[in-house]
């Protein structure tokens, strides 16, 4: 029998295909001790859920208008989308003194950088010594502080001879630049903190840690949550800047990506884009719950409790025998609907360890599946995308 989302009620969870791991057999990745929390609301009575995602260094941050000096149609791109354009506004909404007031900012100051509303609504930097907020989301909001000492800015576009170059001439020295030097430089760039177009599940985990909106006090207020966000629809629909190598087409897929292997497609990047946000989502909501204190109607908790159930039932959905250890931790802990709003003592530790082991079996998946190109039509997309794609040739 197929799971489905939000069908598993009083069952524990199961896969298709008996397996042999066991929680015995799976060692602890690394993740687990450097998992990092979400910026904390300075108000005491606030208390933000740990997440794998890290959100940026305002001393790190250089701003969009630098990024822009060579990116201008993906800058075009991103302002006209809701993160560039409509964050920032949200806060001026009505709600948000509501949203304030829950956390105790002082309604003047919800757009101020000591204001935990302002990390996933604008971009925190430091300017002239002096702490502040840009508005709206920015590029290192989603690609990582780009500035500082080792720094990924004059890394990721170095083809072997710096960056003084025109946008023109340094394509042409990426076409020619070897599989070494470039392995290299990615690598550096990974390392410097770059979340990159191939760096699927870390793109992922970024989203999802503002979007799961992992503040209890904020969900009890009334604040939104993204129930149904899905990744491909997303980066399908107006977030899409792929603009690169052709400045007059907004590309189906990132050409960085394609680059990485002859045999990368638009139709095998979807799949697994949508593997690795259902594995982020799994994973991160997991974390949350591991620190949940209520799992009421319209809680935080009964969110995430959901989302859980939602995640496992559409990865279980894909029949793919290659997500069975993923589905044998779920199994394992015999998470159930009930067993997942059932608040205990030992939820810290058991939920911590679930999402450790997830985050590791998840960084198998999609490292055995990188280019896509063996992941079958049971990873079914949705056709339907957010927004409007952005027309570079309007």
């Amino acid at each position: 029998m197929r799971l489905t989302p939000r069908l598993l009620e009083r069952r524990t969870l199961t896969y298709y295909v008996i397996v042999t791991t066991t929680l015995c057999g799976i060692g602890l990745s690394s993740r687990q001790s450097s998992t990092a929390a979400i910026h904390p609301v300075p108000q005491a009575r606030a208390q933000s859920q740990n997440l794998a995602g890290q959100l940026v260094d305002p001393a790190k941050v250089i701003g969009r208008e630098t990024c822009r000096t060579c990116h201008d149609q993906e800058h075009a791109a991103w302002q006209a989308s809701s993160h560039g354009s409509k964050a920032w506004q949200r806060l001026t909404h009505a709600k948000a003194a509501d949203f304030a007031t829950a956390l105790g900012i002082p309604v003047d100051k919800i757009t101020s950088a000591e204001s935990v509303c302002t990390q996933c609504h604008g971009t925190p930097i430091v300017e002239n010594g002096a702490l502040s907020v840009a508005p709206g989301n920015s590029c290192e909001s989603c690609h990582g502080e780009a500035g500082g000492e080792g720094g990924w800015f004059k890394i990721h576009a170095d083809y072997g001879r710096g960056m003084d170059f025109t946008m023109t001439e340094l394509l042409n020295q990426r076409n020619a630049e070897s599989a070494e030097h470039r392995a290299a430089r990615l690598a550096a760039c990974r390392n410097a903190g770059m979340k990159r177009a191939d760096d699927v599940l870390a793109v992922a985990k970024n989203c999802l840690t503002c979007h799961i909106v992992p503040i209890e006090e904020l969900i009890a207020a009334g604040h939104p949550t993204s129930s149904g966000f899905e990744i491909v629809r997303w980066s399908q629909g107006e977030v899409r800047h792929n603009v690169l190598l052709d400045r007059g087409k907004n590309a189906e897929t990132p050409s960085l990506w394609l680059a990485g292997s002859e045999n990368r497609t638009a139709e095998g990047r979807d799949r697994l884009m949508f593997l690795a946000g259902k594995l982020a989502d799994l994973e991160l909501s997991l974390r949350v719950r591991a620190s949940i204190t209520s799992t009421d109607r319209r809680s935080l908790g009964r969110e995430v409790c959901d989302r859980i159930e939602d995640a496992l039932g559409a990865l279980a959905e894909t029949q793919l025998a290659d997500l069975a250890p993923v589905m044998e931790v779920a199994n394992n802990f015999q998470f159930t609907r009930d067993s997942l709003r059932a608040l205990t003592a030992d939820d810290k530790r058991k939920y911590s360890l679930a999402a450790a082991l997830v985050a590791e079996e998840a960084n198998k998946f999609i490292a055995r599946h990188a280019d896509g190109n063996r992941l079958p039509d049971s990873v079914r997309i949705s056709p339907r995308v957010m927004g409007k794609v952005f027309d570079p040739g309007k």
